[in-house]
Parts: C-alpha cells; sequence; structure tokens
C-alpha cells in the first residue's frame, strides 16, 4: 500500500483501520463522526466511505440489513476509490 499511495493516505487509512477494530459495532464507529462517513447509493450491499483525501474514499462494506448498521460487526473493505463524477478510479481494489 506505502508504495501505491501517498504516504499520508496510508496513515489515514491505518488511523480508521485502527478506530475501526477498536469499536465494538459500527454503531460506535459513527457516533465519533471521524473520517466523515457516509452511506453510498448505487451499490448491491450497504457501503459506507470515509474521507482519505478531498476525493479519495476509503470504501466499506456492512454484512448488514438497513434496521441492523448500528450494530454491525463484519465490515469488509473494499478499497480506496474516487467515486467522484462518472469515473471509477480504483486506487487499491
Amino acid at each position: 500500500m506505502q508504495k501505491e499511495l501517498p504516504a499520508e493516505w496510508v496513515k489515514t487509512i491505518k488511523k480508521h483501520m485502527n478506530r475501526l477494530a477498536a469499536a465494538e459495532c459500527f454503531g460506535d464507529f459513527l457516533k465519533l463522526g471521524l473520517g466523515k462517513p457516509e452511506q453510498l447509493a448505487g451499490y448491491k450491499n450497504i457501503t459506507y466511505s470515509l474521507h482519505v483525501s478531498p476525493n479519495a474514499r476509503l470504501i466499506l462494506e456492512l454484512n448488514a440489513a438497513q434496521d441492523t448498521i448500528l450494530i454491525c460487526n463484519e465490515i469488509e473493505v473494499e478499497g480506496v476509490s474516487d467515486y467522484h463524477g462518472s469515473k471509477d478510479n480504483w486506487y487499491i481494489p
């Protein structure tokens, strides 16, 4: 990851990963509001993003239904992407 991304991005991603691991469930992480979490539309499963840089986001897929997001404790990291506009640019798929 350090070879493919800027050092600031790697540091931010590691912080997000540590905070996600420390949270007992996704609801605890959302309460902190760190990384400006936002739910993304247009994905098959429930998907959130966290800010890595102004245009890059860490994409997370939750193993939960819409009514169980707050108690979800299974999260799959999809990668780092720039999903703005019509492009789908994955830095790390």
